[in-house]
């Protein structure tokens, strides 16, 4: 309405142009000039005038009602393609060189599909799948009424700065661990929390990810379970000041991940497809 009453001239000769009468267009501008709290028109003569202000909102406002025309176009027309969207929840502690090999693997025989990845901590997987946020999730608790299997299964090693003192002693029993501070990574879940990889220490720090976990334990803030594949071999000791705990047995804590789909396209080839590939990834 705006650009029309500034091309014809009035409001009811845009109203003609529009189709609508000439209340209706009057109506358009007083409510767009209450939102905006400023005038856009001069109404003392008989030709509707743009005022400054409203002359500066012109060009804008052209550009938008052709974007607009444009995609109404080509909504009725259909010439875009519309390519539709997998989304998957991947719980941090899910490899991801493995993860992006499987992608990869799956983009080369669906070029068209677009793919949301989220990165998850514990119960916030099952959420998104409940909420029918994602299409596939990988957690170690998936919701019941899904079809899963078993993605793979992450062994996490207590790793600790190279200056802690328990980084030179060898046998550490795990009921020892309880005296110091662990680096734990917080649950992402919104509706509901639960502890993993907490074993009753006395002192812990909460953060947000994986790689904060690392951060924290490179400062020296306490020990940490943290999967191998955060790791390259040269890591520890040479460019992260950090080791392994030598604890009695070679205890480690193992973690099994369940990867899940949503039941309204379990049975859609490109599904099972992609969910057998997120498996068998890590199987070789």
């Amino acid at each position: 309405m705006f650009v029309a009453v500034v091309d014809c001239g009035g409001f009811a000769q845009a109203g003609d142009a529009l189709y609508k009468t000439q209340s209706t267009v009057s109506h358009g501008i007083k409510k767009l000039e209450n939102t905006l709290n400023k005038t856009l028109f001069d109404l003392s003569g008989r030709k509707a005038t743009l005022t400054p202000f409203g002359a500066s909102l012109l060009n804008s406002a052209r550009l938008l009602v052709g974007q607009a025309d444009i995609l109404e176009k080509e909504a009725i027309t259909q010439k875009r393609e519309v390519n539709p969207t997998i989304s998957i929840a991947v719980d941090t502690l899910y490899p991801r060189a493995e993860l992006f090999s499987a992608l990869q693997r799956f983009g080369l025989s669906h070029p068209d599909l677009n793919i949301q990845l989220y990165e998850t901590v514990l119960s916030r997987c099952g959420e998104l799948l409940d909420d029918g946020s994602v299409d596939i999730g990988i957690a170690s608790r998936i919701p019941k009424g899904y079809l899963t299997q078993l993605a793979l299964t992450v062994d996490l090693f207590a790793v600790v700065h190279v200056e802690h003192p328990l980084a030179k002693r060898t046998g550490i029993e795990l009921k020892e661990l309880e005296n110091y501070r662990q680096v734990v990574v917080r649950d992402a879940g919104l509706r509901s929390n639960f502890n993993s990889g907490w074993l009753g220490t006395n002192t812990r720090i909460t953060v947000s990810s994986m790689h904060e976990a690392i951060a924290a334990v490179r400062a020296n803030l306490g020990f940490a379970w943290i999967p191998k594949s955060y790791f390259s071999d040269n890591d520890f000791l040479n460019n992260l000041g950090i080791t392994y705990l030598q604890l009695a047995l070679g205890e480690t804590r193992t973690v099994a991940l369940q990867c899940g789909v949503r039941p309204q396209i379990a049975e859609l080839n490109w599904a099972k497809e992609l969910q057998n590939l997120l498996v068998v990834a890590v199987s070789k």
